[in-house]
């Protein structure tokens, strides 16, 4: 487990947006990531830099995970409190038969699907039925994107080689040396790519497939029954810099960069940087946004009916054995009303103050 950098000397912004810190002991909280910090979770660290979950009495550490797979035992284990994983596994463990993880979604993050398929843009390859027999690139078999990926393929009727190339660099290798045939990553990672030069397209993907909400901010259920105040609270911080990320994303991307510098670009001028760097947080942040009902936003909420989608999805590409999973013990929407209580006008203002 690698753990995040520290941001070095004072948070800019840090007294021009974010109030006085509460003056009692903050609660710490352990919050695991399934893929190494990026851009992709932009508000999450932005959340951090901001000062937000310090406004909300929380003292948060990051913890990178290598994928769903590897994260939730350590959930199960309450080594860590709060993870962002796909729903995929949740569901599969709540077939008969199955030991149900004891794990449940209070947030709502990213509202549809997250996960692609690219390949290089003079590929032969036109669409997902074109896979057939090819090698994809995928993060590890441990994302949570792949039984969706399975079912995918099933439900088209055919079979592809998944192939483990990581994120990032090594990623982008495999693709660019045509290691592989296409790759199968998140959001942001094709929007690194493309912003680093390589040209590339997207394969379109089944509606059904590409409605599907994402990863989401999950808890023990212990945690949730015992402590749903500092749940709501986390997630309360979460909204807050979504409006805030929403009203000034340069500040969001600057703050990020405050936390993790090394990832700040070192060639260039800045206005090309952050207008880059605003293009790769969007693909996953846009995603925070898709909402069916823009004026009464209601962050960290659940559609019932998305789950039971999601149910019916695994089922028909073979990774449930039935599509009558309890879906309803999958997640809560109980903390909903107390993350959305706090006023969003004066985050915007904050926000267009920021430099």
């Amino acid at each position: 487990m690698k753990c995040p950098h520290r941001a070095a000397g004072a948070l800019f912004l840090a007294t021009a947006l974010v109030s006085a810190a509460p003056s009692h002991a903050q609660t710490k909280l352990v919050y695991g990531n399934v893929t190494s910090m990026s851009l992709s979770q932009g508000v999450i660290a932005s959340a951090k830099a901001l000062g937000f979950f310090k406004e909300e009495g929380l003292e948060v550490e990051f913890i990178e995970f290598n994928g769903t797979g590897t994260l939730l035992p350590q959930m199960t284990a309450k080594r860590v409190h709060i993870g962002y994983p796909n729903p995929d596994v949740l569901l599969i463990s709540r077939q008969p038969g199955k030991d149900p993880l004891p794990l449940k979604y209070f947030y709502n993050a990213t509202r549809e699907s997250a996960w692609e398929f690219i390949v290089p843009v003079d590929s032969q390859i036109k669409d997902l039925k074109d896979l057939k027999g090819k090698k994809i690139g995928v993060g590890a078999l441990t994302f949570g994107n792949i039984p969706i990926t399975k079912a995918m393929f099933k439900e088209l009727g055919f079979e592809a080689e998944l192939l483990p190339v990581g994120v990032g660099a090594p990623a982008f290798l495999a693709f660019r040396d045509k290691k592989i045939d296409a790759l199968n990553l998140f959001d942001s990672q094709h929007a690194t790519l493309e912003v680093q030069g390589t040209p590339i397209r997207r394969l379109p993907m089944p509606k059904k497939y590409k409605d599907l909400f994402s990863n989401g901010f999950v808890a023990h259920e212990d945690m949730i029954r015992d402590d749903p105040k500092t749940l709501a609270a986390f997630g309360r911080a979460i909204a807050k810099t979504s409006v805030f990320c929403e009203a000034n994303r340069a500040a969001c991307v600057k703050a990020f960069w405050v936390l993790y510098p090394n990832q700040k670009p070192t060639g260039g001028d800045e206005a090309t940087n952050i207008r880059n760097a605003i293009r790769i947080m969007d693909a996953r942040f846009n995603k925070y946004l898709d909402f069916d009902d823009q004026k009464q936003r209601r962050w960290g909420e659940f559609p019932p009916q998305a789950w039971k989608d999601f149910a019916v999805t695994l089922y028909e590409g073979g990774q449930l054995s039935t599509k009558d999973v309890p879906v309803e013990t999958c997640y809560t929407n109980a903390l909903v009303p107390e993350m959305n209580r706090f006023d969003t006008a004066a985050i915007v203002a904050r926000a267009k103050a920021a430099q």
